[in-house]
């Protein structure tokens, strides 16, 4: 290798670090604007494109490598440790599936933003009181359980009734919305990066049948789940408001 090959190697290391620093700080701050405009610059695609090639071993190794890091960026800026570690098996899942480096990349940019976007909303949080919070915490943590605001209430020592109050002041929906609308969200988590069934779906997410979860999924995204995971295009304009 000559002096000049060593030079662009150097830079190209450098200039590596560098993005990926950059990319870290924008999911630690949730970000995601500038993470999209970071990943669609010519110079990332034209990066990308070089070091990856067509070699599927490697790429899948590099992103073995770097999804902790953004795991990691995540949880420093606020995320939940469960769920952060949630999502990212089901990004190991889909990955250990990929046929080509594009599939691989395209999840490896997903990761980004979803963590970001993630970290915005538990960022979010802080204008609310602490035991706010700690309902949303809770929530979190117990989404494969079936969820009741009695149960919440007596788990964080209070009645359900000033429970209930105080959630309802505080934003303006009750705390029976929150709890649909995260196990909504999870289960499209669980519709695009994974292979299990619908009623599979809804069982684990503690849903009494697989048509009870069909009826609350389309009551919050106006589709079925069915449809939803027929749809990845449209799927990117979904979500649901919190």
């Amino acid at each position: 290798m000559d002096f000049q090959t060593d030079i662009s190697d150097e830079y190209a290391r450098q200039r590596g670090n560098a993005i990926l620093s950059f990319l870290l700080d924008c999911v630690r701050d949730g970000r995601r604007i500038k993470i999209e405009r970071e990943l669609s610059t010519p110079e990332i695609q034209s990066y990308t494109k070089l070091i990856f090639s067509d070699r599927l071993s490697f790429t899948y190794m590099v992103v073995q490598f770097l999804w902790p890091q953004i795991v990691r960026s995540a949880v420093e800026g606020g995320m939940s440790e469960m769920v952060a570690s949630g999502i990212y098996r089901n990004y190991i899942q889909k990955a250990q599936h990929a046929k080509t480096v594009q599939a691989l990349l395209d999840l490896h940019h997903q990761v980004f933003i979803e963590y970001a976007d993630n970290v915005a909303i538990a960022q979010g949080d802080e204008r609310y009181s602490p035991l706010v919070r700690n309902c949303h915490q809770y929530i979190k943590e117990h989404l494969y359980e079936s969820l009741t605001v009695s149960e919440i209430a007596e788990a964080l020592h209070f009645s359900r009734s000033h429970l209930s109050h105080v959630y309802k002041r505080e934003t303006g929906e009750t705390l029976s919305d929150r709890i649909r609308k995260e196990k909504i969200s999870e289960a499209m988590q669980l519709l695009e990066h994974s292979s299990l069934t619908l009623n599979d779906i809804g069982h684990k997410l503690g849903f009494s049948s697989q048509s009870h979860f069909t009826d609350i999924f389309r009551r919050e995204t106006r589709i079925t789940p069915h449809q939803f995971r027929l749809k990845p295009v449209r799927n990117q304009s979904l979500s649901i408001q919190k």
